[in-house]
């Protein structure tokens, strides 16, 4: 069974990435949700979603953040929703999202709950700044799999290894990404 490894890079790749003008790194809360196509990877992906936010005000944080979890909760169920990544950078915050189609990114946008929640981040200035895009995918890419048991690369599409017939482990279709 193959084992998927979650670790920071070597000391001496973090070093020398550090040391490059412009580099920074951060420890910080990552936080990842997969949802209703969660055992999907990216290349399934029709749209991306990228928000960016900074902060002054610790209220303002506290009930961004409460307003999020909310909005995290409806995501669980989302028709279209994949997987989405929050990460600080410093005082820079992202959210990463993939969805099925924009259409789906579109249609949770529009539900009650989250147009009320963007009603309530401009009324009451809960931050600093804030940024949201979403692009749609415009070049589909394969996903690949190097097998472990010989020199072949195939797509995870074929479940098994182009070269030596090997089953292919799919993390994202396992569950083995802490998703559901």
């Amino acid at each position: 069974m193959i084992e998927l490894l979650s670790q920071p890079p070597p000391a001496d790749a973090i070093a020398r990435m550090a040391a490059i003008d412009g580099v920074r790194m951060t420890p910080g809360v990552l936080a990842s949700q997969s949802g209703p196509d969660g055992h999907l990877g990216p290349d399934a992906a029709g749209a991306l979603l990228v928000l960016q936010a900074t902060f002054v005000d610790d209220c303002g944080f506290a009930e961004f953040w409460r307003a999020a979890a909310a909005m995290m909760e409806l995501l669980a169920t989302a028709p279209g929703f994949i997987r989405r990544y929050s990460f600080a950078d410093g005082p820079l915050y992202h959210l990463i999202a993939f969805w099925r189609t924009t259409a789906d990114a579109h249609a949770f946008f529009a539900r009650a709950e989250h147009q009320a929640a963007m009603r309530e981040l401009f009324s009451q200035r809960w931050q600093y700044s804030h940024f949201a895009g979403l692009w749609e995918m415009t070049t589909a890419r394969a996903r690949y799999i190097f097998c472990q048991h010989c020199d072949g690369v195939t797509p995870v599409t074929e479940r098994v290894c182009s070269s030596c017939g090997a089953e292919l482990f799919d993390p994202f279709a396992s569950g083995s990404h802490g998703g559901r």
